[in-house]
């Protein structure tokens, strides 16, 4: 039999999906909506902590398909903002090359781990065609009064050179990006009004019953509302400092004229794009690099057609991130938005992915998608139903990973030495898919074996055998499997196929459709090797595409069972039944077992009792 090549089959089925296009999002059918949050494209690349979400919602998504829903499963790019701008000047280089060479060397990792994105819904939020409408729905949020211009003092960065909002600055006042003490400085800055949205955002928490408590709590804390004994309300929360005094940003679609005031951008002129500038470093005079490039700054009053100029400031990073999750879904519209009816279609998101930073997008996301709501363009108060929050993978160290420390692994050694497959197995095999776990290299060769175990396994086939004695075990399995996936319990999914195999390999023959019914729910977790197999025993079309075994609800009952026999409800012994033995039989077998015997002395009970396939109590 042929050996185990991962090199050689995972490049081979990587090619073939991509040419079929198996995972381009169809139109119509029962849909599934499953997203992570998506990354920030850092020049250090992944380490083996960051496919962990990926790989869940692949798995996820995968499983979802085969139960015949039509799958949404899209990746984009967050990479507007002071890391990218920071890293580019530190560099040398463009921001816009720099994320542009972070984002390939992203895409090339994410591509050998086999994930099953629909490409042809990428999104970048530095691209023009999309940052058209990040600005649109600020000139919307201008128009409803909750845009507007402050003077009152913010929070400064003197590192970063640039405004901050509360939420950007440590419990210790310093800046979370470069850890610089934050000073208090006046300035002319834009500002959403986010706590106009705090009792609904907070009310609304109470009808997300499938978040995480701690997610919630978090929430609850960030807005932090108290009700000033005479019933005027406060927040913790402030209103958000929306201008950054940077380069690397969203232009903030106004102008300023003398005659007129403050002007909105018509929405014809949109998007206001960022203009080519020799040096974008910040000035540190409270001004934008932006304010230096006199023909982009100077423009005429939309209104009366007089000098003016262009808004300098530009918009957070978190602007982009606050509606990404809608242009997916219909990323070419040049019209709009999002259409209409495709959002009703496919939001809200069923499944949202993510962990770190995560309870400050959800607060902006969850903003920025009520005011969506309340002028009509979504059809849901909240964009995300159900949360499932990730873990951390700490180094081998028990730190976390990184260049500081020099204990990053990276994923592309991993898939290298042990396969796509293997890690994938071993990163949902590793814990909780909610806990913080230390990663062990190690672990990869116990994935890798097991695979090599289900591989041998083929040579064990029989296709004359049509029934086995591990029949039961096998649909218990896949019962199992399926529920453990739909609850995000992927590490006992793991071991529940562990322990089939384990079975199988005991058996001098295996039925053929207990090999094929495991390479199906093995697939989500394996998908290169389970396709490999799939297409060795004859299959025609992808094992991605073929339906989830049912189980057979008649095998799943034990064909034994296990009772264990009390004296006084002090556990004295256990005997083993078959399923069907009637009480009288299973309390004359318990009362004239030896051990029992010679532990009643002679006593005679007074009652036995009896909890059907469980336990006999035997009262003295």
């Amino acid at each position: 039999m042929e050996i185990y090549d991962h090199k050689k089959i995972e490049q081979k089925w990587q090619k073939i999906w991509e040419e079929n296009k198996l995972y381009k999002t169809k139109d119509g059918g029962k849909k599934q909506y499953i997203l992570d949050m998506f990354p920030y494209p850092s020049g250090e690349g992944l380490h083996v902590g960051h496919p962990r979400g990926y790989i869940a919602t692949d798995v996820y998504s995968r499983f979802k398909r085969m139960q015949g829903f039509n799958v949404l499963h899209p990746m984009g790019w967050d990479a507007f903002g002071l890391p990218a701008e920071n890293f580019a000047i530190k560099n040398n280089i463009h921001p816009r090359a720099a994320v542009e060479k972070n984002i390939a060397r992203f895409k090339e990792q994410l591509s050998i781990i086999g994930l099953d994105y629909d490409w042809s819904r990428e999104i970048n939020t530095t691209d023009p065609a999309y940052y058209k409408w990040t600005q649109w729905i600020f000139l919307q949020m201008y128009k409803k009064g909750l845009a507007y211009e402050s003077n009152e003092p913010i929070n400064w960065c003197p590192s970063c050179q640039t405004g901050l909002a509360n939420e950007d600055v440590e419990e210790d006042g310093t800046c979370e990006r470069c850890g610089t003490k934050v000073e208090l400085k006046p300035m002319r800055q834009w500002v959403l009004k986010i706590t106009a949205y705090a009792d609904r955002m907070l009310a609304d928490l109470d009808k997300l019953l499938a978040w995480p408590n701690g997610v919630k709590e978090a929430q609850r804390h960030w807005i932090g509302r108290t009700e000033n004994p005479d019933g005027t309300v406060s927040y913790t929360m402030r209103d958000w400092v929306f201008s950054r005094q940077r380069y690397w940003g969203e232009p903030i679609p106004i102008i300023h004229c003398d005659k007129c005031g403050v002007v909105p951008v018509p929405e014809k002129d949109l998007p206001v794009t960022l203009p080519e500038v020799d040096s974008y470093a910040p000035t540190g005079t409270g001004e934008s690099p932006l304010a230096d490039i006199a023909e982009w700054v100077n423009v005429p009053c939309p209104t009366c057609g007089g000098s003016a100029m262009r808004e300098t400031n530009t918009m957070p990073q978190w602007a982009g991130s606050s509606w990404y999750y809608l242009r997916y879904i219909d990323p070419n519209n040049t019209d709009a938005l999002i259409d209409l009816q495709k959002e009703k279609e496919w939001m809200p998101v069923d499944v949202y992915v993510g962990g770190d930073h995560a309870t400050r997008h959800l607060i902006y996301a969850r903003f920025w998608h009520k005011f969506l709501f309340d002028i009509g363009v979504v059809s849901t108060p909240e964009p995300f139903p159900r949360l499932e929050f990730l873990g951390f993978i700490l180094a081998e160290d028990g730190r976390k990973m990184s260049k500081r420390w020099g204990n990053i692994v990276n994923p592309d050694d991993m898939v290298e030495r042990f396969g796509a497959d293997a890690f994938r197995l071993y990163e949902m095999f590793i814990g909780p898919f909610e806990n913080t776990v230390k990663w062990n290299t190690d672990g990869l060769v116990g994935t890798y074996r097991f695979l090599e175990r289900v591989w041998r396994l083929r040579s064990k086939i029989d296709t004359n055998k049509k029934i086995c004695k591990t029949d039961a075990l096998v649909h218990k399995t896949i019962k199992g499997v399926g529920e453990d996936i739909e609850a995000f319990k992927f590490n006992t999914a793991v071991s529940k196929m562990m322990i089939l195999v384990n079975a199988l390999e005991k058996e001098d023959a295996i039925v053929l459709n207990s090999y094929n019914m495991l390479l199906q729910i093995l697939a989500p977790f394996a998908p290169h090797f389970s396709e490999e197999l799939w297409s060795d025993l004859g299959e025609k079309s992808s094992v991605h595409l073929s339906v989830w075994p049912a189980h057979d609800a008649s095998l799943l009952v034990d064909e034994e069972m296990t009772i264990v026999i009390q004296i006084n409800s002090k556990v004295r012994e256990e005997m083993i039944f078959p399923r069907t033995t009637t009480e009288e039989d299973v309390k004359e077998a318990a009362l004239n077992n030896p051990k029992i015997i010679e532990r009643l002395a002679g006593a005679v009970p007074e009652r036995v009792i009896y909890i059907e396939g469980k336990l006999v109590n035997i009262v003295i």
